[in-house]
């Protein structure tokens, strides 16, 4: 009898197949598919490598940080094991994922943009393309005990020569409170 109820509960074939189809395959060709929509943007924008460069260079070191601290967290924390772990369903783990990568995509995206609102028509191809790889290389499993996103932002930066070194974001809402809060109003 207690062999009866561990057959029960033991997954067949096919859900097994499904399963691994959705974990290892699945979840690739979602990446895989990620990748090939970022290069066609960027074809279809003509974003150029010196555009990138620019673009990636001027990350805020704090942004590189915290995209860091992020993928340590999903690869070695619980989030990812919930991302893709046991008991939800293969579709649902990747929805998960996608959702994950465009949340973090879109928070990368306003945090580069330096706005208050996030207006996609005003941020330029390059910023796009470049907070897409941050996300794309966040959400792939197996980099976050490396350092690679960081060192990209080194090359980056010696690349441009430091032009567009920063350490913090230029978001316009920490500016004007500051000016307010030092006493210069409002309107400046």
């Amino acid at each position: 009898m207690g062999n009866a109820n561990k057959d029960e509960n033991r997954p067949g074939f096919g859900e097994r197949a499904g399963t691994f189809f959705f974990n290892k395959v699945g979840f690739r060709l979602a990446a895989t598919g990620m990748m090939a929509l970022m290069a066609w943007y960027a074809q279809a924008k003509s974003v150029t490598i010196a555009e990138f460069n620019a673009a990636y260079a001027s990350i805020p070191l704090v942004g590189i940080i915290l995209a860091l601290v992020f993928d340590y967290g999903l690869d070695t924390g619980k989030l990812y094991n919930r991302m893709l772990g046991r008991g939800k369903s293969g579709l649902s783990k990747l929805a998960f994922a996608f959702g994950a990568v465009f949340v973090f995509f879109m928070t990368f995206t306003w945090l580069l943009a330096g706005t208050i609102t996030l207006n996609l028509a005003t941020i330029t191809p390059a910023t796009l393309v470049a907070s897409a790889l941050v996300a794309l290389i966040v959400l792939l499993p197996n980099t976050g005990t490396s350092e690679w996103l960081l060192w990209l932002w080194i090359a980056e930066t010696i690349v441009t020569g430091g032009a567009h070194l920063t350490i913090f974001p230029a978001i316009k809402l920490l500016n004007m409170a500051l000016t307010v809060l030092l006493g210069g109003g409002v309107l400046g």
